[in-house]
């Protein structure tokens, strides 16, 4: 059954092992919903409840604030104990902790607040059915693997174990301090039990440690919530740091921080950012390189890794099974049973049309912000690879643009960020017929032309610098030329006849992003992108409510996506729009603000903000999402108008405007190349000043109004 709602669930996530589960802290028996622990991309807990015999707990606090462990406080209702003593409300506390790290760690300590003894039946119920996620999502496998094991109590631990049809055995071990009183199994399902007699005032402390497939790393003595506490503290201090007179601001902007880091897999070969979990919980090409690119002013490392990991699954060989062709950036990577048996083409699939010039983009923003040679260097052959790739095996027509068509029987049919199969549409609401040339594609694949050739000139090609600098400006022309309606906006695609798809949606404002639009045509594109049938108050929708395909919680017929307004208010910014740059990021921090722990969720329903504001959830979105984390770091760039110029060892500073809920901004280690900047922002009778309060390295400030449309050229040496 397709899972239909997890607004209110709880995650917790380290390493890519996580825990979903409703908003008491359980994961009922035979739910519909997908929770469950997680790991690889298959579920090894689908049960997990904890109950005092026969009775439910009353949950007075339940919390995954952290990221990485979650918290519950439970107390009772009037009950009797195990022998027949009456209890009343309120009197018996159990105190629940779990953290993730290696494995799952979860600690109760149990409270006996009466002035008598109490002898207290504890009882855990698991259940491991190895589905694989997409099996959770709703997809009907063709086979299943052998039956799960029983579950085993061996004297030390509870196993219970899986074959796949992968061929592939895992394997749920659960290990218990001090061990239970009995234990019950009934095929995969077990019943453990705790008796318990507590004197007056006193308490019981229970453990258990769940692994899947024997990863357990941390020694033992160690403290999980340690470990992974100071590692988060090493992210934050390691990044730059913004702190603002407006509380409420720096706490979402942290929160934007520790997302990405609680969403970073440790990889044999480095770190990337899982796209979100619980559904994309993985490699992503796109969401990647569009988080590299959102956090490249608080932590360009993170860039420096997407790079890494994207180039090494870059495509070497033609696989139509896979949409897979030399040069190309993956779509998706996944190792669950679907895919690794073959029923599946993600092992990994290369179904995405903007993830090859999103990582060549990024490339070229990474240099811009660390003039980083030794790394692109390094990726060259991965550059020339994908630069290949766009010129012989992207524009499938010959039209000169980047367009798609799938392949693979189990692909994608749309291979944009709006990759739902209903997602596009001309305007009268008709589907596109493939091959399909979206507009923000062929931004993207300009901007990373155009911010490619002083990397290629720094590596000495000075004549492949050249050609990307003429096939940027070609393209910039004809796109102008082609994608351009008589409505005066940009199309969303042009179909397989050529057709233009006049449909109104948010694509045509990522086409401000790289500053492909000419500038006449970015004052229509934001004219209207901000009128009522696109902006909602919470941001900016997906597609036109005046669109007869229109829906404010169709996933991407009307929604609002964090991600795709932080793009859309960068492209603002470029342009000169710093009062509807304002108006989106407000827009984006209310609605922040009402979501728990300020954290952006993937989308948000696409209705008209009233009066009672707040945001309308989508039921099934992630939390977190990467690039939804990702929105506010390149808002603040937007906001404080960074642009970065290390190949020149310079930092121009464009047109700064605070909003009006923001006086004051300190930013402090902010990133240039080799050098470094603490820089003052304070905003006062409506204008904003900048000080600089000090430079460390190689590093110059200009103040300018001008953003440049196009990448300067190194003036001297790499």
């Amino acid at each position: 059954m397709e899972v239909q709602d997890i607004r209110d669930a709880l995650v917790i996530r380290e390493r890519d092992l996580f825990l979903l589960t409703d908003n008491t802290g359980e994961v009922p028996e035979d739910n519909i919903n997908g929770y469950g622990l997680y790991f690889a991309d298959t579920r090894y807990l689908s049960t997990f409840e904890f109950s005092m015999a026969e009775n439910k707990w009353m949950v007075l606090l339940s919390t995954a604030e952290p990221g990485y462990s979650s918290e519950q406080v439970l107390t009772n209702y009037t009950m009797t104990d195990l022998d027949g003593r009456k209890i009343p409300r309120a009197t018996v506390q159990v105190h629940r902790t779990r953290v993730v790290q290696d494995a799952l760690e979860e600690t109760l300590r149990v409270d006996n607040y009466n002035n008598f003894p109490l002898h207290l039946g504890l009882r855990f119920r698991f259940a491991a059915d190895f589905a694989d996620i997409f099996v959770v999502r709703g997809f009907a496998p063709e086979r299943r693997g052998e039956a799960v094991q029983p579950a085993l109590w061996d004297g030390s631990g509870l196993r219970i174990a899986y074959k796949g049809t992968d061929g592939r055995a895992r394997e749920t071990v659960i290990k218990f301090a001090p061990k239970p009183e009995s234990v019950e199994t009934n095929g995969a399902t077990a019943q453990v039990t705790f008796r318990e007699l507590l004197a007056p005032r006193d308490h019981r402390v229970l453990r258990l440690v769940i692994a899947v497939d024997g990863r357990v790393d941390v020694p033992r003595g160690v403290s999980r919530f340690a470990v992974v506490s100071r590692e988060y503290d090493t992210w934050k201090q390691e990044s730059t740091h913004i702190e603002t007179d407006n509380s409420f601001f720096d706490t979402v902007l942290e929160r934007s921080l520790c997302d990405v880091r609680m969403l970073w897999n440790h990889g044999s070969a480095g770190g990337y950012p899982a796209a979100g979990t619980p559904w994309y919980d993985t490699l992503f090409g796109r969401d990647t390189a569009i988080v590299g690119l959102q956090t490249l002013s608080l932590k360009p490392s993170i860039a420096r890794d997407c790079l890494v990991a994207l180039g090494r699954y870059q495509g070497k060989k033609f696989d139509a099974w896979r949409d897979e062709e030399p040069g190309k950036i993956l779509h998706e990577l996944r190792v669950g049973e679907m895919t690794q048996s073959g029923a599946l083409p993600f092992s990994p699939y290369f179904g995405s049309i903007d993830s090859t010039p999103l990582f060549l983009l990024l490339a070229g923003e990474y240099f811009q912000w660390t003039n980083d040679l030794e790394l692109l260097s390094q990726m060259e052959h991965n550059l020339r690879a994908g630069l290949h790739w766009l010129k012989e095996y992207g524009d499938t027509n010959g039209d000169g643009f980047i367009d798609y068509e799938k392949r693979s029987s189990k692909g994608l049919v749309n291979q944009g960020w709006k990759d739902s199969w209903d997602a596009l549409m001309h305007a009268d609401g008709s589907p596109l017929a493939p091959p399909i040339t979206l507009v923000e594609v062929q931004a993207y694949v300009s901007t990373a032309l155009d911010r490619l050739a002083p990397v290629f000139a720094a590596l000495g090609d000075a004549e492949t610098a050249r050609d990307l600098l003429r096939q940027a400006e070609a393209l910039q022309e004809r796109f102008n030329r082609e994608m351009w309606t008589e409505a005066g906006f940009y199309a969303l695609a042009l179909d397989g006849e050529g057709r233009q798809a006049a449909s109104i949606a948010s694509n045509a404002g990522q086409a401000l992003w790289g500053g492909v639009a000419t500038s006449e045509k970015a004052l229509a594109v934001v004219r209207r992108l901000m009128e009522p049938d696109m902006f909602s108050g919470w941001g900016i929708r997906t597609l036109s409510a005046a669109s007869p395909c229109f829906n404010p919680q169709g996933y991407h017929l009307g929604t609002v996506w964090p991600h795709d307004n932080s793009i859309i208010a960068m492209g603002f910014k470029r342009y000169g729009f710093e009062s509807e740059l304002n108006r989106l990021i407000t827009a984006l921090f209310d609605a922040a603000k009402a979501f728990p722990y300020y954290r952006l969720p993937e989308l948000i329903g696409g209705m008209a903000r009233s009066a009672h504001q707040s945001p309308v959830p989508y039921p099934v979105a992630c939390r977190p999402q990467a690039w939804a984390a990702g929105a506010f770091p390149l808002m603040a760039q937007a906001m404080l108008g960074l642009c970065p110029d290390a190949p020149n060892g310079r930092l121009r500073i464009v047109r700064p405007v605070l909003p009006d809920w923001l006086r004051q901004v300190r930013v402090r280690g902010l990133r240039v190349g080799g050098g470094a900047v603490d820089l003052f922002y304070e905003r006062r009778a409506g204008r904003t000043s900048v000080v600089i309060d000090g430079i460390r390295g190689p590093l110059e400030v200009d103040f300018t109004d001008e953003w440049p449309l196009r990448c300067s050229r190194p003036t001297h040496g790499s």
